[in-house]
């Protein structure tokens, strides 16, 4: 296939076009000089003026991140909106037939109880919102020939393809490890007690690629799956022993002491799907992440 990829220079984009680059090839679109196709998404008239040439697919993993709603909101919704509006018309007209999203569980609404692609959509922050709809704005160009799916992956982690680029440390796969390293202190401003399900980059980039290769029609939703489903307090607990391994010097923990039940301990993320299943380690990619902020001091 021919496929165009927006946010390649990302967190998940990247290793979505490690993926897709060994199957298929793949044009990438966004602001970066290294981009094939140059644009900005939040442009829509940049976007609709495209010229892709003819594409099987548009894979889209440069979403509003909740950075881009604190420092540009208007901006943000902007481009979740009518600059996806654009994107997806565009790769429709180019000859696209399937098309997928990169989304986020948050679409679901509050992590609490048991979560799958059936439960019914619940969008609360910006975030979420404008993620619904970018879902939304796929969706409705779902026809006879044209196939979607949104991917809504819970916790990510994963390897950074440019530190000095990331934006999203305020992630706990991400400050969790990063605290544990530089200041031996992880400082949870909760109980810690609520659950996640923590699914890597390689494994939502191969659930989208198992997509592409199926015979899948009409429009659906993907919850990609990591191997650890653990409490945020066990997630620093990890950190902290990987930290203590690499440096010698031991980390502390500090929380809110848990007093009964707190929101979000039954939280359990799961898929109806065969194809969302994960294998990727979160202590391996954690322990390669804390090694290169280690030789950044």
């Amino acid at each position: 296939m021919r496929i165009a990829l927006t946010g390649s220079s990302g967190l998940i984009g990247s290793a979505m076009a490690r993926h897709l680059s060994s199957e298929h090839e793949v044009i990438t679109l966004g602001r970066r000089a290294t981009a094939d196709i140059q644009v900005d998404l939040s442009d829509p008239s940049a976007v609709a003026a495209l010229d892709l040439g003819e594409v099987n697919a548009l894979v889209h993993c440069a979403g509003v991140v909740d950075e881009d709603f604190r420092d540009h909101p208007e901006a943000a919704l902007r481009m979740a909106v009518f600059g996806a509006d654009a994107l997806v018309k565009a790769a429709v007209a180019s000859g696209a037939t399937h098309l997928v999203y990169v989304s986020s569980a948050h679409s679901y609404g509050p992590f609490v109880g048991k979560v799958d692609e059936s439960t019914p959509i619940n969008p609360v922050s910006d975030y979420a919102i404008a993620h619904f709809a970018t879902e939304q704005v796929f969706r409705r160009q779902v026809k006879e020939g044209v196939a979607g799916v949104a991917l809504r992956p819970c916790a990510v982690f994963g390897d950074l393809p440019d530190a000095s680029q990331f934006r999203r440390w305020s992630l706990i796969p991400f400050s969790f490890a990063r605290d544990a390293v530089r200041d031996h202190t992880i400082v949870i401003r909760s109980t810690g007690e609520q659950r996640r399900n923590y699914v890597g980059t390689e494994d939502i980039a191969a659930c989208g690629t198992r997509w592409l290769g199926s015979n899948a029609g009409g429009w659906g939703a993907l919850n990609p799956l990591g191997q650890l489903s653990a409490t945020v307090y066990e997630f620093a607990e990890l950190c902290a022993s990987l930290s203590e391994e690499l440096t010698g010097i031991p980390c502390a923990i500090t929380r809110m002491p848990p007093s009964g039940r707190t929101a979000g301990d039954d939280f359990e993320y799961t898929s109806l799907s065969a194809i969302t299943d994960g294998t990727q380690s979160v202590s391996d990619t954690t322990r390669r992440l804390m090694q290169a902020l280690l030789q950044e001091v």
